[in-house]
Formats: structure tokens, sequence, C-alpha cells
């Protein structure tokens, strides 16, 4: 099928020619994505969400061992190696993340040519060096709202929804950061380390719950719990990796069938599993369908 010679990108609110875009992975592969959650984008901000984002979410340590049960490879395939670290025990410099049979992480010691058990790490001091940005979970999140969003309710999402304030999260810190924008933003969320506040703790429960049922990469877009908001909620690989609260016209969103108070996109198995949010909430054993 012939596609549309313009193409619009979501990333930076502008139509590109068809030939100047390419596929874009919502969630990559190597963070438990699926070839058929894609939109199309321009290939220069493909590039830099991947080089931005992507690549340094899955080289986090917290992500090691999911990574490795769901062998979250991506197009080349590569297996799935443990994250660098510089790591200290004692005077020995020569420890390294290892994985074990099971897919744990380990400490091993190229100098004693072994996995370190907890008997080698009395009494020693240890030292594990990592680089993390810390709002990059939040930067993903925005991204995977903004993506999906676009995804599910396509030019609605863009008419009705401050759209301008995911791109900012999205960008922060990033070749495309923007101050006045990140200044003036009025979206609420958590991502770690941003603790959960007392007013949300009751909704977030839920989030974890959600997170837990399906394990895998999923994407939450609920559009009855606040009217003027339409919030986000992203998992990766059994991990809740942020909530974006984002100022938005909820009322022109569909709100029936597969949208009833939201829609639901989770990737196990590297599968599409569409449902919506009511549907999500029945699923939940003893949490009531009225909770929003």
């Amino acid at each position: 099928m012939k596609r549309d010679p313009m193409v619009f990108c979501i990333y930076s609110n502008s139509h590109i020619s068809d030939n100047d875009s390419n596929e874009e992975h919502i969630f990559p592969l190597t963070l438990g994505g699926s070839n058929a959650f894609t939109i199309q984008v321009s290939k220069i901000s493909n590039t830099r969400s991947n080089r931005e984002l992507d690549e340094k979410l899955k080289s986090c340590l917290f992500l090691a061992t999911n990574r490795k049960k769901h062998d979250a490879r991506g197009h080349k395939n590569k297996a799935i190696t443990p994250p660098k670290a510089k790591i200290t025990v004692g005077t020995d410099k020569s420890v390294v993340f290892k994985f074990d049979e099971n897919g744990l992480l380990q400490l091993y010691s190229h100098l004693r040519a072994k996995s370190l058990t907890s008997d080698d790490l009395k009494g020693q001091r240890v030292t594990i060096g990592i680089c993390q940005e810390r709002s990059l979970r939040l930067k993903f999140t925005a991204k995977v709202a903004l993506a999906s969003g676009y995804f599910v309710y396509g030019d609605a999402f863009i008419a009705n929804t401050e759209t301008s304030e995911l791109r900012a999260l999205m960008h922060y810190g990033g070749e495309l950061h923007d101050e006045v924008l990140i200044n003036n933003i009025v979206s609420t969320g958590w991502y770690w380390p941003k603790p959960v506040g007392d007013g949300d703790a009751e909704m977030h429960s839920i989030f974890e719950r959600i997170n837990d049922m399906f394990g895998c990469s999923f994407v939450a877009i609920i559009t009855s719990a606040v009217p003027d908001k339409i919030i986000i909620v992203v998992g990766v690989l059994g991990h809740l990796t942020g909530v974006i609260s984002c100022p938005a016209n909820c009322d022109a969103f569909p709100r029936t069938g597969d949208y009833d108070l939201g829609h639901v996109v989770a990737l196990g198995d590297r599968q599409l599993k569409r449902m919506s949010f009511r549907s999500c909430l029945k699923e939940l054993d003893g949490l009531s369908n009225n909770c929003f």
C-alpha cells in the first residue's frame, strides 16, 4: 500500500517527507517492544531518541535481570550482557557483574576467577560506580506517552493534549532541551527516585498492581480519572517506570468499547494485547469497577 508522501512526526510536531521517515518502536525490542507497536517518525528523531533514551535505559542496572529473563534482544539478536560498572571489593578492582545460571546478577572476580559469595564480601569495603541519569525514567515515560497516545488516538491526541509538555520532558537535558518550556510545565507525575505524594498513593498502588499483573512492558492511557488531565502509566519489562498526568481535554476522546475509561497496550512475549482500561481493572482481583 502506497504511503502518504508526508508523515507527521509526534516527537518534533512537524510534517516530514516519507523519504525522511522510518519506523520507531515505541518500546524498543531491547526493552520488551513489539514490531506491532510502532509509529512513523523522522529518521533524525528516531536516532536521537535511541541515543538519548533507549540505549541508556537498556543499560540500567535495575533492568538487567528482567532483560535477561525476557531475553529482550534487539534487531541484531545479540545476547543480553550484564551492565558495566566500576566495582571494587577490598583492593580487588577486577570485579564485574556476571549472570549466573538462573539469570541473576552476581559479582565476579577475574583476579580470583570465581563468583564472590557472601563470605567473600564479609568485612570488605564494596563500592559500585554506576552512571545513571536521574531523569531518564521520566524522559522515557514522556516519549512512550507521546508515541502511544498518537498510536491509540491519532490526531485527536495531538489536538486535545498538551503534547508540547510531553515533548519538553522527553527532550529534558538533551539536544533539544527547552528551558522555557521546562520552567512552565504544569504536568505532574511520578518517576524514580521522586517519591509518590500522599495524595497519589492510592492510585499509584493500583498502577503497581497493574504492572505486576502484566509483568511485561505496557502503557496505560487513562482518560476518565481527572476531567482535564490524561494520565499515562508506563512499565518496562515488569518495572513500573513512570506516571505522567498531562493537561488534556479528555471529553474529546472516545469513551466506549475498547476505550472505556482509557486504553491499555501490553506487550507480553512481544505480542500486542489491547484492552480498555475498565477491562484492565476488571482483571485485577478484588478491584472495584468503579474506582474512577
